[in-house]
């Protein structure tokens, strides 16, 4: 009767450990990893929209005394955690103006986010310049970028555009001082901005 008894405690400790063992392995199965969706997911900007003024030193070869300035204002969304898709509208001397769409990527940057040193390109147009016209140029920048946590933001950049098509200008013979140069399509004309504005 004493075997008897033993055997049938054991046989019911078995059975009651047996679905906690189970639910055991069910929560905690082996060689589990997060997935790189929920990785890129958590590097996400908490402050994903931005507004930023611009200052602008552009080389325009319009025969002008020093560079050309412009000011601008930008407006843009990180859609990823390294990238940002970009808008800018610039307005220049004697009634030219300029638009340009950008895509930002940060190679490099800190792990919190706050600095990094990026990469952006796109279209750039600039319209009704008074010796030129309307000339298109692809854009690429090498820029750094500030984003403090309560949404301050600073970049500061400098780049080249390159004209794709010839301005209609013609310098002429009789030109004796620094008068206007023409643009063929290929030529680089140089940049830098400077840029502050807001997140959120």
């Amino acid at each position: 009767m004493t075997k008897l008894a033993n055997m049938l405690a054991t046989v019911v400790v078995s059975v009651g450990l047996a679905p906690s063992g189970g639910a055991t392995r069910a929560a905690q199965p082996e060689g589990e990893t997060p997935t790189v969706a929920g990785a890129v997911s958590s590097n996400l900007p908490t402050r994903p929209w931005m507004v930023r003024a611009e200052g602008w030193i552009l080389e325009t070869r319009t025969g002008s005394i020093g560079p050309g300035v412009e000011v601008g204002v930008t407006a843009g969304r990180f859609v990823a955690a390294r990238l940002a898709l970009e808008g800018t509208l610039m307005d220049g001397p004697d009634g030219a103006w300029a638009a340009m769409a950008n895509a930002r990527w940060a190679p490099l940057r800190t792990g919190n986010g706050q600095h990094a040193l990026t990469l952006a390109g796109g279209p750039l147009v600039v319209v009704n310049n008074g010796v030129h016209g309307t000339t298109p140029l692809a854009h690429a920048e090498l820029a750094y970028l500030y984003q403090a946590p309560f949404g301050l933001t600073v970049l500061a950049g400098v780049g080249l555009n390159m004209a794709l098509v010839d301005s209609g200008y013609v310098t002429p013979d009789s030109c004796l001082l620094d008068c206007p140069s023409e643009i063929h399509r290929g030529d680089l004309l140089r940049q830098a901005r400077l840029a502050v504005g807001w997140t959120f």
